[in-house]
């Protein structure tokens, strides 16, 4: 089956899981701010990939190995600057927001259930389709196609407008640039896409009373789509060939 199919056929299975593990969520009387079940769809999905499409070899791992502590770095901090200053922006110029107050405890837990959830998301988004499509075609059509899938995804964003959802996944397309930089060549190491997609939803609990603004959606998605152009641009020559897997000894 061709590369695009399987990626269709991968965002189908992904789209069922995730409105059975929504209704088993209500069903189940789950708090979603604690834990979102639905996230767990896309890795559901790569699992039931892998197992249709064995020959493909496509590796997941999660391993601290092989991997520059600098990263770490920028996984975690990187997600985080652009929502503080969009909060300091807005909070200046627009209207005043504040960050919602919750208890140690409840924090905990949530952060807890953010790792979660974007592990969850990672072993689909980047570890099985965003590495099959570098491998099999470059790292462009890679983060273009998952970014867009990915932000398309999020159908509850739908409701702020299409403006909004425009920038939301020029948001989505950045943010799956910058992963695809940090893991390339890291075979389908997920670790560092769930470490800055657990920056990036802290982020947005920190710019939770204007999430829905699409003044904020605008800028956050024009910094990122920026983010994605200049990785494209800096790295054009890398980047227009297939990325072979690097395998690190002892792995």
């Amino acid at each position: 089956m061709k590369v695009f199919r399987k990626i269709g056929l991968f965002f189908v299975i992904t789209f069922v899981f995730t409105i059975l593990l929504s209704v088993g969520q209500q069903l189940l009387g789950i708090d979603p701010t604690q834990v979102s079940l639905p996230q767990f769809g896309p890795g559901i999905a790569a699992l039931v990939m892998l197992r249709l499409f064995r020959k493909n070899q496509v590796k997941l791992t999660v391993t601290l190995r092989g991997i520059h502590p600098l990263k770490y770095l920028v996984a975690l901090v990187l997600p985080l600057i652009v929502p503080v200053i969009l909060f300091l922006i807005y909070n200046q110029f627009v209207a005043p927001i504040r960050i919602p107050a919750i208890s140690g405890t409840a924090f905990l837990m949530m952060l807890v259930g953010i790792m979660l959830g974007a592990f969850g998301e990672e072993v689909g988004w980047r570890g099985y389709a965003q590495n099959l499509l570098a491998r099999e075609r470059n790292s462009v059509v890679a983060f273009l196609v998952v970014g867009v899938l990915w932000g398309v995804w999020h159908v509850g964003n739908f409701q702020n407008g299409p403006i909004f959802m425009l920038f939301f996944v020029f948001s989505t397309i950045g943010y799956s640039a910058v992963m695809g930089w940090l893991v390339r060549g890291g075979n389908s190491n997920v670790l560092l896409p769930t470490l800055f997609h657990f920056s990036v939803n802290v982020g947005f609990f920190i710019l939770q009373e204007a999430a829905t603004d699409v003044r904020i959606a605008a800028l956050n998605g024009l910094v990122w789509i920026g983010a994605a152009v200049f990785i494209a641009l800096r790295h054009k020559k890398r980047y227009q060939s297939a990325n072979k897997p690097q395998f690190v000894p002892g792995q």
